[in-house]
């Protein structure tokens, strides 16, 4: 890194002394160290290389220009064809302002340059090739991306994704067959560069990948496997960062801008766009405007001996399951550390969850919307045994907890030879763990999203006149979930599905199930 510092120096004492036609330069830094823009150029050079980076902050830093910019300083470094490059957006139509600028630029800087406008493909003087294409769904994966080989791969505003299966897919297509040369005897520096303001469907996980836990500029680094050429494994170092950068260091952006950027009224909207605050809830997640942590969430306490107490369940095999365990209010008064708590009669407190997923040895999910692919019987016994746990703390009035409604996959087959075909359910209930049918009618997940959407509002508003609901704070994932669940393109009075949205399935079946009022015996077909 102190090479290219040095680097980066002598050049901007060049340009001091000699009077230069410069069609682009990365912003400089008020306080003489490296700008965000010059720091992000840095990281992509082959003695200094950062594998992968993470450009984020306000609006107006010049983020996109500087995608562009970083494939275009090694065009003419002798990799030639080898140096092969894609920039993505989600759809078509927003890659339009990124092609307009590299038209911009490119023709200047490299004279010959060609652009190909059916391929979106610039085609440089030395061999170097720049593509600019999208991705919506994975399942275009295998017919845009399977079998290319890039060594510079943008995505631009990343949390334009709702997950990261696109952008772990696209990892595998980083990769050269270049065989270093006396002209250029060091390999391409391969890497991948991402975009995005702490907004979106895709945050979550964005911000977990780059942001959680680490420091600005700090630089993390994990030992990953790798192919080589030959297809064999190989254990090298992988480097991570994300630099962020802000509007004031952009003197290219007019005032006008950065005004209406301040006089932005919505605080949340101004938080993310103006000053890059990653912990803002984003307001247009569907229960943003309802969702309130300081009301929402409570201190497990002992559920009273009326109170109904159920079981919910998502299944999930190579997702996740989610079990959830709900009390329901009666209308009588508890006391919590000296103060009445009195829920209206039909509240919900969700009291216990089990989420089946891989945790890293400090409790945390080693991938998100990673399941555990464990039989039915085996994770049966574990959400027994959860249960169990949940009798001797805060169930302890409640030696039995009632069946409760569950994805009705695990019935599948049940009626087949008779009703004598092994299923999902009866796995579960060899267990003890047992279930009811859920509904999954048409206009059910219209119907979930809008009592949730109710039970939060009179929640915040403590309205006595109609049921809250509640989460302890034992419920991580559930509690982590719900605030990034986003409507759902299609029918935007729905939550939109995939992603880690199983605690909410499971909290939606509770929802919509109507509880009957005399025992009932639980459907284990």
């Amino acid at each position: 890194m102190a090479a290219e510092i040095a680097q980066i120096a002598e050049i901007r004492r060049r340009r001091s002394r000699t009077a230069r036609n410069v069609v682009w330069q990365p912003t400089r830094s008020k306080t003489g160290g490296l700008s965000s823009q010059e720091l992000f150029l840095a990281v992509g050079q082959p003695n200094s290389l950062v594998h992968e980076v993470l450009f984020h902050g306000t609006r107006g830093n010049g983020k996109s220009v500087c995608l562009l910019m970083g494939f275009g300083q090694h065009v003419g470094k002798g990799w030639g064809q080898y140096w092969r490059g894609v920039i993505i957006r989600r759809q078509c139509s927003a890659l339009n302002d990124l092609i307009n600028e590299s038209h911009k630029l490119f023709p200047r800087i490299f004279p010959g340059a060609k652009y190909n406008i059916s391929k979106r493909e610039w085609t440089f003087p030395t061999g170097e090739v720049l593509i600019f294409q999208f991705i919506e769904k994975p399942q275009q994966y295998e017919a845009k991306f399977h079998g290319q080989q890039y060594t510079y791969i943008g995505f631009d505003e990343l949390t334009t994704w709702a997950t990261d299966e696109i952008y772990e897919k696209l990892l595998s297509t980083l990769r050269t067959a270049y065989q270093p040369t006396k002209r250029q005897p060091l390999m391409p520096p391969k890497q991948v560069r991402a975009m995005t303001n702490p907004w979106g469907i895709g945050k979550a996980w964005v911000k977990e990948r780059f942001i959680d836990g680490k420091r600005n500029g700090q630089i993390e680094s994990t030992v990953k496997t790798l192919k080589d050429n030959d297809g064999n494994d190989v254990q090298v170092e992988w480097k991570r960062l994300a630099i962020f950068g802000t509007i004031f260091e952009n003197s290219y952006v007019d005032i006008g801008y950065k005004a209406w950027l301040m006089s932005i009224s919505d605080p949340v909207v101004r938080e993310s766009w103006l000053y890059g605050n990653w912990e803002v809830v984003d307001d247009t997640a569907m229960f943003a405007k309802v969702w309130d942590r300081d009301v929402l969430l409570m201190e497990p306490f002992v559920i009273p001996a009326n109170w109904h107490v159920s079981r919910s369940f998502d299944w999930g095999s190579s997702t996740p399951f989610c079990c959830l365990w709900t009390a329901e209010a009666n209308g009588e008064t508890v006391m919590i550390n000296g103060k009445p708590f009195c829920p209206p009669k039909g509240s919900l407190i969700v009291v216990g969850e089990d989420y089946g997923t891989p945790l890293t040895p400090d409790g945390k999910q080693v991938k998100r919307n990673l399941g555990l692919e464990m039989s039915a019987s085996k994770v049966g016994f574990r959400l027994k045994e959860r249960e169990m746990k949940l009798q001797n703390q805060i169930l302890k009035n409640h030696p039995k907890v009632s069946p409760g409604p569950a994805d009705n996959q695990i019935y599948n087959g049940a009626r087949v030879d008779n009703g004598t075909a092994p299923t999902l359910g009866k796995d579960l209930a060899s267990s003890g763990i047992t279930f009811v049918t859920s509904d999954k009618s048409s206009g059910s997940r219209v119907t979930s999203a809008q009592i949730m959407y109710d039970r939060l509002q009179s929640t915040i508003d403590q309205n006595p006149e109609r049921p809250h609901i509640y989460f302890f704070t034992n419920c991580r994932f559930l509690i982590r979930t719900l605030p990034e669940l986003y409507r759902d393109e299609d029918e935007p009075d729905s939550v939109k599905k995939g992603g880690d949205d199983h605690a909410w399935d499971a909290l939606a079946y509770r929802l919509t199930w109507k509880r009957p009022t005399s025992s009932v015996k639980a459907g284990v077909f």
